[in-house]
């Protein structure tokens, strides 16, 4: 693999940004039709760099390597961190080439060492120890490996949440204090049974009555999963805004309703007391003075609160109808939450084992960003 150097300065004495000849993304994927692409984004975060335009340049570099991950690209990314005050990020990338490229050239691998010491200066580390093996293991919520983790991970200073998932096992946490250049300790306990993997799941059990009982076992708590899931602050937002409105409706549908009342008994009153009402064009209108045409007599025009009533009414059924929607919307906002707890805070599969074969038709979405250009790339194999 050839590389060039460009000129600029590191935290550390001196870490170049490092290139490769446009075959060497390629090298051993001519087939892979986001080469071209990767290339194109790694050679831009190359020239972002070398202008000094570190969190332009990280952009960049994410890109490519989410199209191709490559060594350099891996590299050049983590530099690009550092430069950009990403020092977790940094130091956990520079990690990842250190430990996946033992071959990498000597000049390249001082490079990453010299970027993680630097990387260092401003994270702590939290060494993770968890009593059964392929728990997921989560740090203020971001999942960073499975149990056993080879390594202490990358922390910002300050107050971390540690946890750890096991199918079969409640979710265990932990709050740990991370300090600069300090290596903090957490053993995180899943419980008796160990590392057993739980029986397979054959369903829901049947009652005697043909009911279904569906288990929690093993699920997260259902406040822990809801303050995790998005998804569900939507459905549980809607059931909110759905009773809220429902409630809302309700109570300008009575006052509504009572407005009528009151405006219907005082056209009541007048209309027994007035006499020409009797026989108001050869009809009786006494009972019913806001029938059309509404009567007018030499005392009293019924228009105005005729009008008046009939607006109420209008209110009052359709405050009535809004109301009945709102208490509709949070039912199916409760309902939708309820399933999705069980559907989304199933404990996750036991990981499978990896098998060589053949490659089979993918399909893969990748961010684009560049000059002139913004948004997504969809290709694969077919």
């Amino acid at each position: 693999m050839r590389i060039r150097a460009c000129a600029f300065a590191l935290i550390v004495l001196s870490a170049p940004a490092i290139t490769i000849a446009p075959h060497a993304v390629a090298q051993g994927a001519a087939a892979d039709p986001f080469t071209d692409m990767a290339r194109q984004r790694f050679q831009e975060g190359v020239r972002l760099y070398d202008q000094g335009k570190y969190e332009e340049a990280r952009a960049a570099f994410l890109q490519a390597y989410a199209l191709k991950k490559h060594p350099a690209v891996l590299l050049n990314l983590a530099q690009s961190e550092l430069r950009s005050n990403h020092p977790v990020e940094a130091a956990r990338h520079f990690s990842e080439f250190l430990r996946d490229n033992p071959s990498a050239e000597a000049a390249e691998r001082k490079a990453a060492q010299d970027g993680l010491t630097a990387a260092r200066t401003q994270t702590g580390q939290i060494d993770v120890k968890v009593d059964v093996d392929g728990a997921d293991v989560f740090v203020d919520g971001e999942l960073v490996g499975r149990s056993p983790l080879a390594a202490p991970i990358d922390v910002a200073p300050g107050t971390r949440k540690v946890e750890a998932r096991f199918p079969g096992h409640p979710t265990q946490t932990l709050d740990v204090s991370a300090q600069v250049g300090q290596v903090a300790p957490a053993s995180l306990t899943m419980g008796a049974s160990g590392g057993a993997t739980p029986p397979p799941t054959t369903g829901p059990e049947e009652g005697g009555d043909g009911s279904y009982a569906v288990s929690t076992e093993g699920r997260q708590p259902f406040v822990d999963w809801f303050v995790e899931d998005k998804v569900a602050w939507a459905t549980a937002g809607a059931a909110v805004v759905g009773l809220g409105m429902g409630i809302g409706f309700a109570l300008a549908s009575r006052s509504a309703s009572n407005n009528a009342d009151n405006i219907a008994g005082q056209i009541k009153v007048v209309a027994e007391r007035d006499d020409e009402l009797a026989n108001y064009k050869g009809f009786d209108r006494s009972a019913n003075p806001c029938a059309e045409p509404i009567p007018v007599t030499s005392g009293t025009d019924y228009s105005p609160a005729c009008s008046q009533l009939q607006d109420n009414l209008d209110a009052r059924d359709t405050d009535k109808t809004l109301s009945t929607v709102g208490f509709v919307l949070a039912g199916l906002g409760a309902a939708g939450t309820g399933v999705l707890y069980f559907v989304r805070s199933k404990p996750a599969e036991e990981p499978s084992v990896a098998i060589s074969k053949p490659p089979e038709p993918t399909t893969v979405i990748a961010p684009v960003v560049g000059p002139g250009i913004r948004g997504f790339a969809i290709g694969g194999t077919f």
